[in-house]
């Protein structure tokens, strides 16, 4: 297995910084998605920025109240600043390309709830597994969202939590491609490869999986580096 990139390396061994909160628009949220389930009263008491450690233990805070506001949460967090975040989670939880004023698909949440248990219980890679392929999929879901979702529920409110799941995203993806470990979106298999590989190289400096993402994406976006 191909040893950690050189510019990772001196993030692996160095001193952790937590990432800088950002931003969103929360009217968007709340105009696409605030009348599903709980989410009106969740957006309303969201605080202005999200980090990950933030977003982790609300996510946790939320899940065995109501699905939908914890996966919302993840999306917020995974879409960032950007606008059309708002818009793709509803079409996600409502299962409609109109989503106003439509209530949470039934079969879309308990896929979701699905999805937790077998994560928690199986691990991330199975947790993977249920969400790529059917019956667990979810239309609109894909790899690089889901294995946001992913995170937060295999974290556990703990943002580095050594059972947590890594992102995988495109911007990973391509980042891994250009130093020799070219993966497939959208492959089980190429996803544990994926944990593997951070295992392996987070292994020499006590860091988990999920810290060594961490750190991926740390220097993807000059966060805190």
């Amino acid at each position: 297995m191909r040893p950690a990139p050189r510019d990772l390396e001196p993030l692996l061994a160095g001193e952790f910084r937590v990432q800088r909160g950002f931003s969103y628009p929360r009217e968007t949220w709340r105009g696409w998605t605030g009348h599903l389930d709980r989410n009106g009263s969740m957006l309303a008491g969201l605080p202005p920025e999200l980090d990950r450690a933030t977003a982790a233990h609300l996510v946790e805070d939320l899940l065995p109240r109501d699905v939908t506001a914890a996966f919302t949460v993840a999306m917020i967090w995974g879409h960032g600043s950007t606008g059309y975040g708002p818009y793709r989670t509803a079409t996600i939880l409502t299962a409609s390309r109109s989503p106003k004023n439509v209530p949470v698909d039934a079969t879309v949440r308990g896929r979701l709830g699905e999805s937790v248990e077998v994560a928690r219980e199986a691990g991330s890679v199975e947790g993977y597994r249920f969400l790529n392929n059917r019956p667990g999929k979810v239309s609109g879901l894909g790899p690089a969202f889901f294995t946001k979702w992913l995170y937060f529920v295999t974290a556990r409110g703990e943002a580095r939590s050594a059972s947590a799941a890594p992102v995988l995203d495109g911007l990973v993806l391509a980042w891994l491609t250009a130093r020799g470990v070219p993966l497939r979106a959208g492959y089980t298999d190429d996803y544990a490869r994926y944990v593997e590989t951070l295992t392996h190289w987070g292994a020499p400096h006590g860091l988990a999986p999920v810290a060594v993402e961490e750190r991926i994406f740390r220097l993807i976006r000059d966060d805190g580096v």
